[in-house]
């Protein structure tokens, strides 16, 4: 990765708050996504703009699993309050407990995209191991 660019590390699921990836989400609970990703230090000396973007799909019956809020997240590089304010981002996306007990006993996957750069625009994209809704 060169310094004009920004790539994803991994995408995974786990227990809100926890410290490592899970891969069973407990229904009963909210459940959460991590996107974790890196950037170039042109693209924060810059403050080149970004958007990072979530979609969880029910791999059994194809349906989508609706994220708490958009699932985006965009701002400025290095802005305060806009989320990417440090070379490693890391974006944490809510499933609530009530749309997850609608997929339970089903599996799941999470597709993650950032967008960057302001002048030359690129893109990283990446998935989550399939992650259990515990039924």
């Amino acid at each position: 990765m060169g310094p004009n660019d920004a790539q994803i590390v991994r995408v995974f699921s786990r227990e809100p708050g926890g410290k490592i990836a899970d891969s069973t989400l407990n229904p009963q609970k909210d459940g959460e996504i991590v996107l974790e990703a890196e950037a170039g230090r042109t693209l924060h000396g810059q403050e080149g703009s970004y958007r990072v973007s979530l979609v969880v799909r029910d791999i059994d019956d194809g349906t989508a699993i609706p994220v708490v809020g958009s699932g985006v997240v965009q701002g400025h590089f290095l802005t305060a309050g806009e989320g990417w304010t440090d070379f490693p981002g890391v974006f944490e996306f809510t499933l609530s407990s009530a749309v997850l007990s609608q997929h339970a006993g089903h599996i799941a996957q999470a597709y993650g995209s950032v967008k960057y750069g302001s002048t030359e625009p690129g893109a990283t994209f990446a998935v989550s191991p399939p992650f259990l809704i515990l039924p």
